[in-house]
């Protein structure tokens, strides 16, 4: 995903904010670079802050007035503060008028200005928005992304290990598909992980022998999904010979995959013939959303087998059949 540019952000927004250029047009270019949702030395925007700049710095009429309020020396130093390394615009709004010495500075130093009519607040809120989705930091990972009980589940395998027939199998199930094969992640926010269909390969899912099914025509409107927060990792294995025997029979609920930073609750299924997988990612699913309420099966088992054996309930004298 490339970076915002000033210019880009003006074109897509210039109908919803009423937006007009006021000064240092030369500096169209300016950008604010995919990853500033996360770097600590810049916020991405807000009203105007002298002490922690912002990459789009917002001044309405109180921020104006503000500005028109200090003397001379103050003044400078208000406006070297504004204009500060990783700005990358200025956006008066309220529909207030640009001071004299910010439009000079801007126009110096090639700084963009933008006005706007409407409010400051509405401002900041839609195009906070808008920079969320634009600068998320970015990952596409071979898989197919479903909706699964409404947690997002990434479904992951060898190439041929049934990935597909599988999601097929769980949209017949009433779950959703969002993509096959590549899916977009986008970091959106410190702790959200947004999975997303590339253009190219919406609605269509792949199943060898089949071909290109377009779900949305097949299964309706509400088999396909435009987008869901990652939640769940489900990764198919083929145990080594085919041995389901040899697997820990009690993993724990404590795996996970590292994804733009971000840890992901990973579940591992082994594949073997006759095993119903639609069922066991549904379990898994269901599983993770007990989790996520604090109740984990395994240690409750764990915790009741503890407790047998330390009220000894063998009776003396009684043996146990091997």
């Amino acid at each position: 995903m490339p970076d915002v540019s000033v210019q880009r952000l003006f074109n897509e927004n210039r109908d919803k904010l009423d937006l007009v250029w006021l000064a240092g047009r030369q500096g169209y270019q300016r950008s604010a670079p995919v990853g500033s949702l996360t770097d600590s030395r810049a916020g991405l925007i807000a009203h105007l802050n002298l002490t922690h700049p912002h990459r789009f710095q917002v001044l309405g009429q109180m921020e104006i007035n503000y500005l028109l309020g200090l003397d001379g020396a103050s003044l400078q130093r208000a406006l070297d503060n504004i204009l500060s390394q990783d700005l990358a615009a200025i956006i008066i709004a309220d529909g207030s008028l640009l001071p004299e010495s910010l439009y000079n500075a801007c126009e110096q130093q090639g700084m963009p200005a933008i006005g706007s009519s409407v409010s400051s607040a509405t401002v900041i809120n839609l195009l906070r928005h808008y920079l969320e989705q634009e600068l998320a930091e970015e990952i596409t990972l071979h898989g197919v992304f479903m909706v699964i009980l409404e947690v997002g589940v990434l479904i992951t395998g060898d190439s041929a290990v049934g990935k597909s027939e599988l999601a097929l199998e769980l949209i017949t199930r009433g779950h959703g598909l969002v993509a096959d094969d590549a899916v977009e992640f986008y970091r959106i926010s410190p702790e959200t992980l947004q999975g997303r269909c590339p253009p190219m390969l919406r609605d269509f899912l792949e199943v060898r022998g089949l071909g290109l099914l377009n779900i949305r025509s097949i299964f309706g409107e509400t088999a396909v999904r435009p987008r869901k927060n990652l939640k769940l990792i489900v990764h198919l294995e083929r145990p080594p010979g085919g041995d389901l025997g040899a697997l820990d029979r009690l993993p724990g609920n404590n795996k996970t995959q590292n994804i733009l930073g971000l840890d992901i609750p990973k579940v591992t299924l082994p594949v073997a013939v006759g095993r119903n997988l639609a069922v066991l990612v549904e379990a898994a699913t269901r599983n993770f959303i007990l989790s996520q309420r604090g109740i984990d099966s395994t240690l409750q088992f764990i915790e009741r087998q503890q407790q047998f054996m330390a009220q000894d309930k063998f009776l003396p004298g009684v043996e146990l059949d091997d």
